[in-house]
């Protein structure tokens, strides 16, 4: 392999490309746009980290968080030892005349950072994806991550901003894969102060517990959050969770009260006045005779003379 020197738009790049590869005619050729380099070339092409634009505030990353702090200190480990072994996707932007940073910006993070403390890296491999426009370059940096995956807020950033250019929830859940109700959620911790998402970063809280403290105290769940995290470190727990919700105590039940008209009482008794008490208390399955009129009495509060008739009584006295 060798380094071809390569004029992009009068910057100075390097790309790595077989000897075989370069003609003539090419190694005098003046490349001004990605899409004129040849298909197996451009594959992967090798550019100067130092010349990467990175567009202010379009990855929903937040570099504050002390998690996104210690990814890059993994990422500079690993890149002083084996440089970046996954490209960075890049988009040509023709306005600027330049490269841009689609996905990778920890990677490009992490190696200038390295190169700004005397790490010697010339080059980082990089893959051309086209450039279309913010939405599109949105969805790449949601569903991209071949790093770190972004975190439930740090995609809410996301998802906010996609929503704002008119995309329903629904339209967004089918163009990341996520779920209406998590990208709600999402949404709504991405509106969060900045300090719960320190807690959150640093796991002192969880999600659903932010969640539903901002959605009982608005800002002042910050306060309810500080007490909750600095409660569970005192108990020997790393992170404060929501309590479970306790499902409530089941009340005794209170005694059936008689609902019995108290007339139909009367008319069940009176139809036993006339049966001896003997014959009602015989514990044998015993027939025993009662008065018709006062039976058809008690009768007449469930039942209709017509129902009697369909029994086969012809005639009732009430």
């Amino acid at each position: 392999m060798g380094t071809q020197a390569v004029q992009f738009e009068g910057t100075a790049l390097s790309m790595s490309v077989t000897l075989a590869e370069v003609t003539e005619s090419d190694s005098t050729k003046t490349i001004t746009r990605l899409r004129d380099l040849k298909t197996s070339a451009r594959d992967q092409l090798m550019i100067d980290p130092r010349i990467i634009i990175v567009d202010d505030k379009f990855n929903p990353r937040d570099y504050t968080l002390p998690e996104n702090h210690a990814h890059l200190d993994e990422l500079k480990r690993s890149i002083r030892e084996n440089g970046v072994l996954i490209p960075l996707l890049v988009r040509y932007d023709a306005e600027r005349k330049a490269a841009v940073c689609v996905d990778g910006e920890c990677r490009l993070r992490a190696t200038l950072e390295l190169i700004a403390e005397g790490v010697e890296i010339a080059t980082v491999p990089t893959i051309q994806v086209p450039g279309g426009n913010e939405q599109d370059r949105l969805l790449t940096a949601i569903t991209a991550n071949t790093g770190k995956p972004l975190s439930k807020w740090e995609l809410g950033t996301a998802f906010q901003r996609l929503y704002n250019f008119g995309w329903s929830e629904e339209q967004i859940a089918t163009k990341t894969g996520y779920g209406e109700r998590f990208i709600r959620e999402a949404m709504e911790l991405s509106d969060a102060p900045d300090e719960i998402k320190q807690m959150l970063s640093s796991q002192a809280v969880t999600p659903s517990l932010a969640l539903a403290e901002l959605r009982a105290n608005g800002a002042a769940a910050v306060n309810t959050l500080r007490a909750a995290a600095k409660s569970a470190q005192s108990n020997g727990q790393k992170t404060a969770k929501r309590a479970k919700s306790q499902p409530p105590a089941l009340k005794a039940k209170a005694p059936v009260p008689n609902v019995v008209p108290a007339n139909v009482v009367k008319a069940i008794l009176a139809l036993f006045e006339d049966v001896p008490a003997d014959d009602l208390n015989l514990e044998e399955n015993e027939w025993i005779s009662v008065n018709r009129i006062k039976l058809l009495k008690l009768l007449s509060f469930a039942v209709t003379e017509d129902d009697l008739k369909a029994a086969g009584v012809e005639a009732a006295s009430f």
